[in-house]
């Protein structure tokens, strides 16, 4: 065979650590109940997305946790689909690398991955293709990440959000492959300004021992950073499936004159007659959109009510939302926001600016009441 320079390797690798200890207050108010590895997309926790790809390729998993803990334990038990998970809790919140150290001991090959980042198992597979492998991501803009150092063909370091990226600049996703050679490493790392250990410190550390090697991703990432983010993972998830399988729960009832448009996932849920779906739209169980409501490009966790008449764009709606009838939460696009996400062409630049509100659980939105735009409502605290 002449193409023998580009065919892959069979991957041997056959254990992940994924780290999920953070308590994560960019992503409030989702996670105020909640840890992030929790939150709702699709009716399925956040994580189950991410153990997804890993399904069929590796043997075992090792979570580190921290934040609600126990939640996440109870939610995922032992097992995932065939893969053993184990638990390990970060009892000092001391960085990513330090995260890292908590998953010991670990003697054989890991991928290492982030508990809040939606990645491809075609990336997976691409870092596994030497001993020790990043994952470079291209990016429109790369001041925003960590840039991989390359000479020669290896991976020497991280620069930290370049001022000045050169164009072609590997941004860093945060998919590698390690092994054991790491944890002695790990604590030979100076703390960072704000006194964590840094992942990134690590790969200049062990660039200057192994060869490490660049993979070029082929597949998506997407980073659930903040309220904003998560509603386009919603998103881009309800694009990915459409073309899978039909995605509406055999229980749910649908009136003859409700409309569908684009790509919907509804779960257990009630649509009523005149109610409109223009999708992308993920519609949770339990869900009730009545009479001549209109949901656009939104997501809706389990239990939630959309009144009569009412509008909903572009919005997060978490557990148990109520909304008024006639009330809107409309959607604009802000030109300043800088997406950084890979949806392979999936989600428009345009729609991940576009944004409505984000409602956090249990919150009641009035009949009539006008959200506006960009806002971002949690639950009053009772007395």
């Amino acid at each position: 065979m002449a193409h023998h320079d580009t065919m892959t390797h069979a991957c041997t690798t056959r254990h992940a650590v994924i780290l999920a200890a953070g308590e994560s207050k960019r992503t409030r108010p989702l996670t105020l109940l909640r840890p992030k590895p929790l939150i709702p997309l699709l009716g399925r926790p956040l994580l189950t997305h991410i153990l997804d790809e890993l399904v069929g390729l590796v043997d075992r998993v090792t979570l580190v946790v921290g934040y609600r803990a126990d939640q996440i334990e109870a939610t995922f038990g032992a097992d995932y689909q065939g893969i053993a998970l184990r638990y390990v809790r970060q009892e000092v919140v001391n960085g990513t690398a330090g995260a890292l150290l908590a998953a010991q001991p670990v003697d054989e090959p890991f991928f290492l991955l982030y508990g809040d980042n939606l990645v491809a198992q075609a990336d997976l597979l691409g870092v596994c293709q030497s001993r020790y492998g990043v994952a470079g991501l291209r990016v429109a803009d790369a001041r925003s990440f960590g840039v991989l150092q390359i000479v020669d063909g290896k991976v020497y370091g991280m620069l930290e959000k370049p001022a000045d990226p050169p164009p072609d600049a590997l941004a860093n996703p945060g998919i590698y492959q390690f092994d054991q050679v790491v944890f002695p490493l790990v604590e030979t790392i100076t703390p960072s300004p704000r006194g964590e250990l840094e992942l990134t410190d690590l790969i200049a550390l062990l660039a200057a021992r192994h060869p490490v090697r660049p993979h070029i991703c082929t597949g998506f990432w997407v980073p659930v950073g903040n309220p904003w983010e998560a509603l386009s993972s919603a998103q881009f998830l309800v694009m990915r499936q459409a073309h899978l399988r039909a995605s509406i729960d055999p229980s749910a009832t649908l009136h003859p004159e409700a409309q569908l448009e684009g790509a919907v996932h509804i779960g257990k849920a009630v649509i009523e007659a005149g109610a409109r779906l223009i999708g992308p739209v993920a519609i949770g169980d339990g869900c009730i959109i009545k009479a001549g409501a209109t949901v656009q490009a939104s997501a809706l966790a389990s239990g939630v009510v959309v009144g009569e008449g009412a509008t909903i764009q572009a919005s997060w709606l978490d557990e148990h939302v109520v909304i008024g009838d006639k009330a809107t939460l409309t959607a604009t696009i802000f030109e300043e926001v800088q997406p950084t996400v890979e949806t392979r062409g999936l989600l428009t630049v345009t729609q991940l600016k576009t944004r409505g509100a984000i409602l956090a659980s249990g919150v009641t939105v009035p009949p009539g009441a006008q959200i506006a735009p960009g806002t971002i409502l949690a639950q009053a605290r009772s007395a």
